[in-house]
């Protein structure tokens, strides 16, 4: 961690702070972390989406000579005084579910190794004893991102106090009806001043320093400018009424909307919350849009609400325009109640089994009903390569995030389980790894050839992701001899955007008839579910689409959502169209379809590979 030594800096002013920031992450050029700890005359910091008058007390931080400044990033306001410290870290890795949190641990950490009880929570706030010492905040730019904070040592709470005028809905979230009642000074609670506070941290957190003299201070200075501006620090309050303000986990969110014969001219969303993307894309989206539920639901589909406001559902974004929906919801048919309570007791030795070797089975991570049937017929689905996806399909529960490490072991611990519980069929499926070089394809390689080698009578069906079009990582796979090559369409052509993140209809296709290309005899498979809007018509033509790029296998089942997050059951497909399905891709030429409410792709693998 690469410390920057401001103390010789005169500047006591957040303009100058942030337009070092602002520095370093756009222009620095630098191999590791960045670490800032600074202070500065008293000031209220704005987020960056925040209404600034609604914010403060004008007349009081006009009396106290309290500097008001917005910053970069989002968040909500924020008190300091010299009495205080901020600090901020400047990194090029911006995954925000862990960067986030990690880098602001740093501080947690030092804290914590002073014998202080410090935890990182909620949003974006570090306590002790309850009570919050720190509030922080970060924004992206390219491939880099800042994070920075404040701490509480021993600031003029009376300022402080009377500088903020917070929404009633932040203290009573919180149980509590004052600012002060939920705060702390954490000077309070040591042995020593400011100064040795501060060397502590620098100490504790950094592995290197430069003088901040070696940069280039005209670019700093450049940067800084629009933070000692009147039109930067108080401009970006909205110029139409408010229709809505709500208090969700994601922050307190303001919205304006200027509507003209039902259809939106302008809009504009206002608060302290974080955004990974600029909040302005989201806005401009909706301009001459029609103002109503579904049109918005429409734009939300292409647009996901947490990557321009952190935390917030799409429902929530909805009900501050429309309000709370009553939904219909449509009764699930008995057919599809299955007791998952009784089926998980009947499947625990299979739990223990995989946790012993590191592995996860599809077919319990997906609590799929059919997983009995399948393990008494010696046919199991495994998926390699971690448990956390690359990419976020709205119909998919698996964990979207920072990939884990490719397991070396894996192989092996997939042999192991795989002759321990004395399959006659194995599925090896995967999450989406774009990170890859390889799209992980040398992985599966890997997992067949040692299955095939040790139990060659145990036949082999591969469950792959696109692999981005990739020929050679392909190639590689049925090089491999797995006997069945299995690619899911998922839904039709039409569904896709918005259902299938970073997929495309023909693209998966294609690896499909190269996969025959590559190797005629193979047997190929791919699946859809249904229930998600598709028409009959629209699954026939996907059957003939299959079935022109040679596919043998078609498996069609039922989409169930996994949770309120993700997509919502149109339609409970009724038995008689499952069974007209089947026995239209019986006439289409399939060599198997497998139709029903409760088939999944692997349903009955081994029965499908043998034309049963």
């Amino acid at each position: 961690m690469l410390y920057i030594d401001t103390l010789t800096n005169k500047e006591n002013h957040c303009g100058f702070y942030f337009g070092l920031e602002e520095y370093l992450i756009k222009d620095y050029d630098y191999n590791s972390d960045i670490f800032l700890l600074w202070s500065v005359k008293p000031t209220v910091m704005i987020g960056r989406h925040q209404i600034t008058k609604s914010e403060i007390n004008q007349e009081f931080i006009d009396a106290n000579n309290i500097h008001v400044v917005r910053r970069n990033s989002g968040g909500g306001a924020v008190y300091t005084d010299p009495n205080c410290l901020q600090f901020s870290f400047i990194t090029s890795n911006k995954s925000h579910s862990d960067i986030f949190r990690g880098q602001v641990n740093n501080i947690v950490n030092a804290i914590k190794s002073l014998g202080i009880d410090a935890e990182f929570t909620g949003r974006n706030d570090i306590l002790s004893r309850g009570r919050k010492f720190s509030g922080n905040a970060e924004y992206i730019y390219k491939d880099r991102m800042v994070m920075h904070g404040t701490i509480l040592f021993k600031t003029d709470f009376s300022k402080l106090v009377g500088s903020l005028t917070p929404d009633k809905a932040k203290l009573t979230s919180h149980a509590i009806n004052s600012v002060k009642a939920r705060v702390i000074n954490i000077g309070e609670l040591l042995e020593m001043n400011l100064d040795e506070f501060y060397n502590y941290i620098v100490n504790q957190i950094s592995t290197s320093k430069i003088d901040y003299k070696t940069l280039d201070l005209e670019k700093v200075k450049e940067y800084s400018k629009k933070f000692y501006t009147e039109e930067w620090n108080y401009g970006r309050s909205p110029k139409y009424k408010i229709n809505n303000k709500i208090k969700f986990d994601a922050g307190n969110i303001t919205i304006t909307v200027k509507i003209k014969n039902d259809v939106v001219k302008d809009l504009k969303i206002n608060g302290d919350y974080f955004s990974l993307k600029k909040i302005d894309i989201l806005e401009n989206a909706f301009i001459d849009v029609n103002f109503n539920y579904d049109s918005f639901l429409n734009i939300l589909k292409k647009n996901r609400v947490k990557e321009y406001i952190y935390k917030l559902k799409t429902s929530e974004f909805l009900e501050l325009f429309f309000g709370k929906r009553k939904k219909k919801r449509i009764s699930k048919p008995d057919y599809l109640k299955i007791d998952m309570k009784n089926l998980n007791q009947e499947t625990k030795k299979i739990r223990a089994l995989l946790k012993q070797h590191n592995l996860y089975s599809v077919c319990q991570e997906a609590s799929c009903p059919n997983q009995l049937e399948c393990f008494a017929s010696k046919t199991a689905t495994f998926m390699i390569l971690g448990n956390h996806c690359t990419r976020n399909c709205k119909f998919c529960d698996v964990t979207h995030g920072k990939p884990l490490k490719v397991d070396p072991k894996e192989p092996m611990n997939l042999l192991k389980a795989t002759t321990v519980m004395n399959l006659k069929h194995l599925v090896i499926t995967s999450v989406t790894r774009d990170d890859l070089e390889d799209y992980g394809s040398d992985q599966f390689v890997k997992c067949v050839q040692l299955v095939k080698k040790e139990r060659p009578k145990t036949t082999i069906e591969v469950l792959i992701p696109d692999f981005m079009g990739d020929y050679e990582s392909l190639r590689k796979v049925i090089e491999s001899k797995p006997d069945v090559i299995n690619h899911n369409l998922e839904t039709i052509e039409r569904l896709y955007d918005g259902f299938r993140d970073g997929a495309k209809y023909k693209r998966s296709l294609k690896l499909l008839k190269t996969a025959k290309e590559i190797n005629p005899n193979i047997l190929t498979k791919s699946g859809i579910m249904v229930g998600i809007g598709e028409t009959p018509d629209e699954v026939l033509n996907l059957m003939d689409d299959l079935r022109n790029v040679g596919c043998d296998i078609i498996t069609i089942g039922q989409y169930l959502r996994p949770s309120k997050e993700h997509t919502e059951v149109v339609e409970y497909v009724s038995l008689e169209t499952f069974d007209m399905y089947k026995q239209k891709g019986i006439e289409k030429g399939f060599r198997y379809t497998a139709s029903g409410p409760l088939v999944r792709s692997s349903y009955q693998a081994l029965k499908q590979f043998e034309g049963d």
